[in-house]
């Protein structure tokens, strides 16, 4: 495989010289996914991963869910035809949240991502964090957290090409750049894979060798951002299209069938900050358009989806307090679905307020949080998700942590609504989770190692019904128990 890669930094190259000396001091990465209030990640309440952008250039990933397969604990589910979905302390794809820049951004038909679909050339940190997040997020963060982040920081000008054999080319670019208060980001990508190759057809008597059909990709990606800053402003709008069409192959044993499948999504999203003398105001909104067509000539099947999911938060931190650094916030969402195999009336409506805090005592710190979802369509349901955390220094550079927590997952759309099968008298998945570890930092190297448990009700499972189709029920419940280590270097 022939790779060709350039990297111009504009600005930061004396800070990379300056990175040989022996005095040089590697700071822990500093999180805001896991408290809201940016704390480093050996200080944090729970296990915290943070790829900056210079792992993920190392990591050669085009997409994140190649990074995360490589550079995270996560299990990254791949399937026929390029789907690639995560699994977390041992749920399901929709049991792990997946934010871009702190917004939800799965589909509410689903509840699910496709991370094959998400470029890695926009990004400028991912940040993972294991173990419930509801109280934080609300539902779908049963297992965990993953953080799509895109602001940068720096002037950057990157540019990437790759060819590869069955015709895989791929092109990508990402540049950004700062004019006083004013600073702009574009990145794109396109890529391509034919898929090609030879392999023996055992549907053809007597089995001979053929290229394979109906595994081709094409993908476009394009994505801008504009943030405008003041010394106690900063506001920042964004904005990504990506288009994807795919072939379905069919499995070795049987002829190709022609099925392919289209991905679509637009999404648009704002973030606002404001500093005060007394504290911090953020607040932001996402509005996402998708639409997903799946064509089967066999079948005669030639079907559209189209989902619509908007979000707005606003959260203000108060400065500390003594030894205390208070925190809070509301949200409200709205999803909605339109699929020819979905019954009619398949909207939601969501809200949420919360309240989170830091204690410090010497080397110990409290994370305790309380948050109250409302759902007030398509069923009302109010759930109260408590937790509280603690990290504990031991020595200079050795933490002992943990975290109590509750969780929920709400049904999604297709729980509610499918034809045939959808029951929308569906309880949300709720449960516990509980984890404990060491994290330990010697000479820029990170060791941590976790023990954690999970004990989920109500979790939905479709089984087959005497009626010859499947159908969703609140029948499992499911405790996970397991241990998690780690080095980074």
């Amino acid at each position: 495989m022939l790779r060709i890669l350039l990297l111009c930094a504009l600005q930061p190259l004396p800070v990379f010289a300056a990175q040989v000396a022996d005095s040089t001091v590697t700071l822990p990465p500093i999180t805001v996914t896991a408290s809201r209030i940016p704390v480093s990640v050996v200080r944090a309440p729970i296990r915290t991963q943070v790829l900056d952008r210079s792992a993920i250039f190392e990591s050669a990933s085009l997409t994140v869910a190649d990074l995360l397969r490589q550079r995270s604990a996560l299990y990254v589910r791949h399937y026929v035809g390029g789907l690639s979905t995560l699994s977390q302390r041992g749920g399901t794809a929709s049991q792990t949240l997946v934010l871009l820049d702190g917004h939800r951004i799965a589909s509410p038909q689903a509840g699910q991502l496709d991370l094959s679909l998400l470029p890695t050339i926009l990004l400028n940190a991912v940040e993972v964090t294991s173990g419930a997040g509801g109280v934080l997020y609300g539902t779908d963060a049963i297992g965990g957290v993953v953080n799509l982040q895109t602001a940068a920081s720096e002037d950057l000008f990157t540019v990437h090409a790759e060819t590869g054999p069955w015709e895989k080319r791929n092109g990508a670019f990402y540049a950004t750049n700062r004019r006083g208060r004013l600073a702009g980001t574009v990145a794109g990508e396109i890529d391509r894979y034919k898929g090609d190759y030879p392999y023996l057809n055992r549907a053809l008597f007597p089995p001979e060798e053929s290229p394979r059909e109906g595994g081709d990709q094409q993908k476009r990606s394009i994505f801008g951002s504009v943030t405008w800053t003041r010394p106690n402003d900063e506001w920042r709008l964004s904005a990504w299209y990506n288009d994807v069409e795919r072939g379905l192959p069919s499995i070795n044993s049987s002829l190709p069938s022609g099925e392919r499948q289209w991905d679509e999504h637009l999404r648009v999203w704002t973030h606002v900050s404001r500093k005060w003398p007394w504290g911090s105001l953020k607040a932001g909104g996402l509005t996402q358009f998708g639409a997903l067509r799946y064509m089967n000539p066999r079948t005669g099947i030639d079907n559209t989806g189209r989902t619509t999911l908007s979000s707005v938060h606003a959260n203000i931190d108060l400065n500390p307090i003594r030894a205390w650094q208070l925190g809070g916030g509301v949200e409200a969402g709205f999803g909605q679905a339109d699929h020819p195999s979905l019954q009619q009336g398949n909207m939601e409506r969501r809200y949420a307020a919360y309240g989170h805090a830091i204690g410090t005592w010497g080397p110990m710190s409290i994370y305790p949080a309380l948050r109250l979802d409302h759902y007030a369509r398509p069923k009302r349901i109010t759930p109260v998700i408590p937790s509280l955390g603690v990290n504990v220094r031991l020595k200079r550079n050795l933490h002992l942590k943990g975290t109590a927590a509750s969780a929920f997952r709400m049904p999604t759309f297709n729980d509610r609504f499918w034809l045939p099968g959808g029951n929308p008298n569906l309880n949300p998945e709720r449960g516990e989770s509980f984890d404990a570890g060491l994290i330990w930092l010697y000479r820029g190297i990170q060791i941590e190692m976790t023990t954690f448990m999970n004990r989920l009700r109500d979790q939905i499972v479709w089984q087959p019904t005497s009626a010859g189709y499947w159908a969703p029920l609140n029948v499992s419940r499911a405790t996970n128990y397991g241990l998690e280590t780690s080095v980074d270097f």
